[in-house]
């Protein structure tokens, strides 16, 4: 079963020498993620995002096309009683990811008491689960832990600011670092677009979900070529590889899924790779 906001040819997706093709593949990647386990399977992790670039690069654009997905809820800003409800409905399956399209909204918006526990909540949904808050005074419990993915936006000046402080948490671990700032050629291209009053495809951009998705078969070999960019994402993060060795590997079979491989093959790891080199806290062009 397929989910997408319209039709439109599935080589889009390999698009990926375009600011468009290239970030949307990566967040079309993440979405399918949560669907490659059952969602009170222990294995159930869908993959997080922080996207980060200079204020005017395209962020908040690149996600909107989220707000007509089932299985997102988009948000501008959220109190930890709203993270709550969302987690009731996370509980179900109903809700697999809760985006934002500016984290800054969260963290500036809202007292320090208030902003501390929204954070450790996030923190918690994305990794181990979410099973009681009553310690915050919240009333939400469960019987088995409850997991969504984050997908959210920063500037590279708000990102410094906090930069320290997630990596002493582990919150910063928990996402995969999309960072890109325009090359010359891609300013150039999107002045003529808009003198040009081209149509913005990304309003309808088809982010293309497989829901029931055939076991993939992956081969160690093809695999551990991706383990030298979970060293470099652990160092920059202050944390062991293995949490971006399993992000990086879920990537590659999410590719294999929405591609509808039945293995994992060379080229998608080559193309992962690809990709990897916006995966990463160094601004490179776009």
């Amino acid at each position: 079963m397929r989910q997408s906001i319209t039709q439109v040819p599935s080589s889009l997706l390999s698009e990926a020498d375009t600011l468009d093709g290239t970030a949307t593949l990566m967040i079309n990647l993440v979405l399918q993620s949560a669907f490659m386990q059952p969602f009170r399977s222990p294995r159930y992790k869908p993959l997080s995002l922080l996207l980060i670039g200079i204020a005017g690069t395209g962020k908040s654009r690149l996600l909107q096309p989220l707000r007509k997905l089932k299985s997102v809820t988009y948000l501008d800003d959220a109190t930890p009683k709203y993270l709550v409800k969302f987690l009731e409905q996370a509980k179900t399956g109903r809700k697999r990811f809760l985006v934002f399209p500016d984290f800054l909204n969260l963290t500036t918006s809202h007292g320090q008491k208030t902003k501390a526990t929204s954070t450790a909540i996030l923190r918690t949904m994305m990794e181990d689960g979410v099973t009681d808050l009553s310690d915050y005074g919240l009333e939400f419990s469960s019987k088995f832990p409850v997991k969504a993915g984050l997908i959210t936006a920063t500037t590279t000046g708000s990102f410094q600011e906090f930069r320290e402080r997630w990596k002493t948490t582990g919150f910063l671990s928990r996402l995969i670092p999309f960072s890109f700032k325009h090359s010359t050629l891609t300013q150039a291209r999107i002045i003529g677009n808009l003198e040009n009053k081209v149509p913005d495809m990304m309003l309808i951009y088809p982010y293309t979900i497989n829901k029931k998705p055939s076991s993939i078969k992956t081969s160690p070999v093809l695999l551990h070529q991706l383990s030298v960019y979970g060293e470099v994402l652990g160092k920059e993060t202050r944390a062991m590889p293995y949490r971006a060795d399993i992000q990086l590997h879920t990537l590659a079979e999410a590719l294999a899924i929405i591609e509808n491989a039945n293995e994992l093959t060379q080229e998608h790891v080559d193309r992962i790779v690809n990709l990897l080199r916006y995966v990463n806290y160094d601004f490179n062009d776009i």
